[in-house]
């Protein structure tokens, strides 16, 4: 072969393959960019999780940022046995910085859930979830304060409200409320506990219990048993008064 044919040749072959390492190198970041946009995994259950008074909606809480692709989703699937449940998350895009955006998520089943267990498809063990027919409803809320899916948590030590990515011994759930389209500054909480009355530090009676009153530094909270359940009401709105909560907790009712 003519020594110009052959380093002709030479070079064709190398930029043949220089063109198909590209190619590959391509490929494959399209690919990993298309499962980070993309991909979604399925996550545990953490929360407390809330089955609605006809069986058929389950409600509990997920952690989510704009840094995701998606908002996360609640998914069921049920058998006559069981039903399992999973939150399907998409992956987080790690180069930006993003507000958490926590909040509560729903999914609904055909059947009422009845005597069927609930399971965490990830880690297989039981949810025991609160009876959303026992669920004490305000009939008083402050002016301008509406329901919102959103969820606000709690530094550890200025806890009033059950953790909201922690499932305790005693079923719980908590709802949320929000003054026009600021972020949730007002809660109420319910747990399948009661605590005995004490009479040391108690600023007020609910349905004939002592209220107790705890103030943090950024929140405040009214707690109270009744009925083998303990309430709270609880702001992180300096402008709601410890009078506005105690109106709250009076007008509760199932």
């Amino acid at each position: 072969m003519d020594p110009r044919q052959l380093k002709r040749w030479i070079r064709a072959l190398w930029l043949t393959g220089a063109a198909a390492v590209l190619a590959t190198a391509a490929a494959a970041w399209w690919l990993g960019d298309q499962h980070t946009r993309n991909h979604r995994d399925n996550g545990p259950v953490f929360g407390d999780v809330l089955v609605s008074g006809d069986g058929r909606t389950i409600t509990t809480t997920a952690m989510w940022t704009p840094c995701h692709a998606q908002r996360p989703q609640l998914r069921a699937h049920e058998s006559p046995e069981m039903v399992t449940l999973v939150i399907r998350e998409s992956t987080a895009n790690l180069q930006q910085q993003c507000d958490s955006a926590d909040q509560q998520i729903t999914t609904t089943i055909a059947s009422p859930l009845g005597s069927r267990p609930l399971i965490d498809a990830s880690t297989g063990r039981t949810i025991t979830p609160f009876d959303g027919s026992e669920l004490a409803t305000p009939r008083y809320l402050p002016v301008g304060y509406e329901p919102s899916e959103e969820i606000y948590d709690e530094p550890p030590d200025e806890r009033c409200l059950p953790s909201p990515f922690e499932r305790a011994e005693s079923a719980s759930w908590s709802r949320f409320y929000r003054k026009g389209f600021g972020h949730p500054s007002l809660a109420v909480a319910q747990i399948a506990k009661e605590t005995p009355d004490d009479p040391r530090g108690a600023i007020a009676s609910v349905d004939g219990h002592t209220a107790h009153l705890q103030e943090h530094s950024a929140s405040r909270c009214l707690t109270w048993s009744s009925d083998t359940y303990t309430y709270v009401v609880a702001t992180r709105s300096a402008q709601l008064t410890t009078d506005e909560l105690l109106r709250i907790a009076k007008r509760l009712s199932r």
